[in-house]
C-alpha cells in the first residue's frame, strides 16, 4: 500500500492517477482506492484469482478490512486490472459484487468500480459503457515527486544490473575487509590504492550507526564502493543488519540505542522492548524517504554481491519493502534469498508476514512530519 494523496476531476483522470499511486501500471489485479471524502488516501493492490474461485470472498473481506483500518476512510474506489478484451459482461463481475458488499457491510460508501481491460475501460455501474483507453492516457501525469512508475507491480523488485568489474571489485574489497578486521597485517601486503579502501570501509565498520546514516543521507549513485562494501558486511551479520533496518525506519540515536543494546544483549542483556518495537511494523510511521534510501542502497549491495553472500542483503530489501507497504516486492526479495538459504530467518519471517496479509501498523496512517516522529536531522550522543 502506498500513502500518496492525489486528486482527480472525472473518472478516466482518476484512472490517469492510480499507476502513481501505486508506483506501477498493475496487470492482472485488484486495486483497493481508500476515500476521505473527494480526496484518496492511497492505494493498495492484491493479486485476482481465478474468476469464481472459492478464495474470492475472503480476499474480498481481507482487502475491505485493510481499507478500513486507514484512517479517515469513509469510502472506496475499486479498480480490476485485466488482461483481457472488454465485451458485455464485464470479467470478475463476481470478485467485485463481493468487495462491494464488504464494503456496505463496514459502512464504507462505494466511491465508483472500474476495470481497464486491454482494449478500454468501463464503470462496473454502468457496465454497458466500454470507453478507450485513450481517454485515460489522454490525461497530463500528475508530478509526484520521487514516484517513478513501473511497467508491472514485479519489475521494481528486479535488483539493478552492474558490470562484472564492478562485482568482481565489490567481492575483493568485502574479503580485504573481512582478513583485514582479522589479521591486520594483512593490509601492509596491498597497494596503497587498495589499501585506503579497505581503511575506509573498516572505519565505516567500526561506527556502523554513523554508515547507516549516511546511506540514509546521500543517494546511493554517490556512495562509494568502500561504503557499500562495508554495508554488504554489516547486512550479513543479523546484529548489524538489525541496527541498520531500525535506524533508517527511525533516526540516528535510536540506531545508537540499538547498538548499545546489542552489544549489551552479548552479555546477557534483553533488549529493550521499545528499540524491538520498528522491526515488527509498531511505533511512529517511518520516514519514507529513509526507508526508500535504504532499500536503494540495499538493492545495489545485493547485485554487487555473489550468490553465497547475498540472502543477508536481499532480506534487508524484503523487510524494507515491507515496512513501506509494498508486500509484492518483499515478497519478491524474501522468495529470492530463500532459493539460496531455505533456512533464511529474516527472510522466512518476512514471508510469513506477507503471506498473511499483515502489513506494519504506520502503513495504515497519514503522512507525518519528520520532525514530529524522531527525525535524524538532531544532535548525537555517544
Amino acid at each position: 500500500m502506498t500513502t500518496t494523496v492525489v486528486r482527480a476531476t472525472s473518472p478516466s483522470a482518476f484512472l490517469s492517477i492510480v499507476p502513481h499511486l501505486l508506483e506501477c501500471t498493475p496487470r492482472q489485479s485488484l486495486v483497493i482506492v481508500p476515500f476521505d471524502g473527494v480526496h484518496s488516501l492511497g492505494a493498495m493492490r492484491v493479486d485476482l484469482p481465478p474468476e469464481g474461485d472459492a478464495v474470492e470472498d475472503g480476499l474480498a473481506s481481507t482487502v475491505i478490512g485493510m481499507a478500513c483500518k486507514v484512517r479517515r476512510t469513509d469510502g472506496v474506489a475499486v479498480v480490476v486490472y485485466a488482461d483481457v478484451p472488454l465485451a458485455a459482461g464485464l470479467p470478475h463481475l463476481g470478485f467485485v459484487d463481493a468487495v462491494r458488499s464488504r464494503a456496505q457491510i463496514c459502512g464504507l460508501r462505494l466511491v465508483d468500480a472500474f476495470v481497464v481491460g486491454s482494449n478500454g475501460w468501463a464503470s462496473f455501474l454502468d457496465p454497458a459503457t466500454i470507453h478507450p483507453l485513450g481517454e485515460i492516457t489522454a490525461h497530463p501525469k500528475p508530478v509526484v515527486e520521487g514516484v517513478e512508475v513501473h511497467p508491472d507491480q514485479t519489475s521494481a523488485a528486479a535488483l539493478p544490473e552492474v558490470d562484472g568489474e564492478s562485482a568482481r571489485a565489490f567481492g575483493r574489497l568485502v574479503d580485504d575487509i573481512e582478513v583485514a578486521l582479522v589479521r591486520g597485517s594483512a593490509r601492509r601486503r596491498v597497494s596503497p590504492a587498495r589499501r585506503a579502501r579497505i581503511d575506509e570501509a573498516v572505519a565505516g565498520i567500526g561506527d556502523p550507526p554513523a554508515l547507516f546514516e549516511r546511506i540514509a543521507s546521500v543517494p546511493t549513485e554517490q556512495l562509494d564502493l568502500a561504503h557499500l562494501a562495508a554495508l554488504g558486511f554489516c547486512l550479513e551479520r543479523p546484529a548489524l543488519r538489525d541496527v541498520a533496518l531500525v535506524q533508517w525506519a527511525t533516526d540516528l540515536p535510536t540506531g545508537d540505542a540499538v547498538l548499545h543494546a546489542q552489544t549489551a544483549y552479548r552479555t546477557g542483556t534483553p533488549i529493550p522492548a521499545d528499540l524491538a518495537r520498528p522491526l515488527y511494523g509498531e511505533g511512529a510511521r517511518p520516514d519514507p524517504s529513509r526507508l526508500r534510501a535504504g532499500l536503494d542502497a540495499c538493492r545495489r549491495v545485493a547485485a554487487l554481491t555473489p550468490d553465497e553472500r547475498r540472502p543477508g542483503p536481499l532480506a534487508a530489501c524484503a523487510w524494507l519493502a515491507w515496512a513501506g507497504g509494498r508486500a509484492s516486492h518483499a515478497a519478491a526479495y524474501a522468495e529470492k534469498a530463500l532459493r539460496l538459504d531455505e533456512r533464511h530467518g529474516l527472510s522466512e519471517i518476512v514471508l510469513t508476514l506477507v503471506s498473511a496479509g499483515q502489513l506494519p501498523e504506520w502503513v495504515y496512517e497519514g503522512p507525518t512530519s519528520p520532525a514530529g516522529t524522531g527525525s535524524s536531522r538532531g544532535s548525537r550522543g555517544r
